[in-house]
């Protein structure tokens, strides 16, 4: 039993209002229980900046398959077209095979 800590970033395409995307992360070895963080984000404006009432980035533990953590990684930006990035810290105890 170990705690492995993964870094995970996910892109953002072009695109306007509430993103939504699931994603998964390989341990390789039997995940017992595992957590998601966010780590850091970007929403960058497309064709310059502009006054925005809400930034939002959320990340949800999805599930937990054999060897997989499976997260969501939901970002908003209201002041229009935007692209980015989100980056997550995937955090799961480990089983070793004997």
């Amino acid at each position: 039993m170990a705690l492995e800590f993964r870094s995970e970033t996910t892109k953002i395409p072009q695109t306007t209002g509430a993103y939504s995307t699931n994603q998964s992360k390989p341990f390789g070895e039997k995940v017992r229980t595992a957590e998601v963080a966010l780590k850091s984000f970007k929403l960058d404006a497309v064709g310059g900046s502009r006054p925005s009432d809400i930034v939002q980035v959320t990340v949800r533990l999805q599930s937990i398959g054999d060897e997989d953590v499976e997260y969501n990684v939901t970002t908003n930006y209201s002041g229009g077209n935007y692209t980015g990035e989100v980056t997550v810290l995937v955090i799961a105890d480990i089983e070793y095979a004997r």
